[in-house]
This record gives structure tokens, sequence and C-alpha cells, in this order.
């Protein structure tokens, strides 16, 4: 099962998880924004795909993976998120302000995400471990966030 999955089961999990994505996603991006992208002198790149993915998981939340188009829908929203997060890790990555630990820990995590990606890619179809890949691979993008924020 996927997050959206578990969170779709009824009308009130899916409006608590939309709320949710449109209340913190928001403060992410101002985050960026307003403290990250200027502090560290990255690309404003940076922004435009940050925008990308916020915007677009947001609105995967309105249109819940509970079966037939919708799943179809959802699914290309969240793809649409997710890989628009690459080029965040990339952007990281070529910093030449950022020490090189945070540059190389961001290539290791790039490369990590690619990879799983093309796991998620090449077991679509009723694959149980969805869920453990959807938090690797935000859970890679975020301590790739927080190692350039703190390092």
């Amino acid at each position: 099962m996927t997050f959206s999955q578990h969170a779709a089961t009824n009308r009130s999990s899916k409006v608590f998880y939309s709320s949710l994505f449109m209340l913190t996603l928001p403060i992410l991006m101002l985050f960026f924004s307003a403290w990250l992208v200027p502090e560290k002198d990255l690309s404003n790149v940076f922004l435009w795909f940050a925008g990308v993915s916020v915007v677009f998981q947001i609105v995967c939340t309105w249109v819940p993976e509970d079966g037939g188009i919708r799943t179809v829908i959802h699914r290309i929203l969240t793809s649409i998120s997710g890989i628009a997060m690459l080029p965040l890790v990339a952007v990281i990555a070529m910093a030449p302000n950022l020490s090189a630990f945070v540059r190389t820990m961001a290539l290791i995590v790039l490369f990590l995400m690619i990879a799983l990606i093309g796991i998620a890619l090449r077991n679509q179809k009723e694959y149980k471990r969805a869920l453990l890949l959807q938090v690797g691979y935000y859970a890679a993008f975020f301590l790739v966030i927080l190692t350039a924020t703190y390092c």
C-alpha cells in the first residue's frame, strides 16, 4: 500500500490528509524561499522546482488514490511532484558555497532517490512495499535539506 491508499480509507482521513499538506507545504516553501535559498546562496532554480513539487503534491491530495481513474490521476500528480524533488537535491549537490560533505551527501542521496524511483517503476503493480519506498524517498530528501540547513 502507498501513503495515499492508507489515507484514503474514509472521508475524514482524506480531509485530514489534504488539510495537513495544504498547511505544511506552504510553510516548507516559505522556509525555502525566505531562508534556505538566500542563506545558502542556492540557485533560484531550486525555488522553481520546489514550487512545482509543492503545488502538485497539494493537488494530488485532492484526488486520493481510491481506485480507477482517480488512482491514475493521483499517481501522475505525485510522480510530477516526486520527480521535481530531484533537481532540488541536484542544486544542493552542485552548490559551490556548501561544504564538500553536504555536496557529497546530496549526490549520494540523488542517486539513491533515482534508484528508488527505478524500483517503484519496475514494481508498480500491487507492490507491497510501496510505502517503504515512499518513506525512504522523502526521508532521503529531507536528510539532504536538514544537512544543508545545519552544516
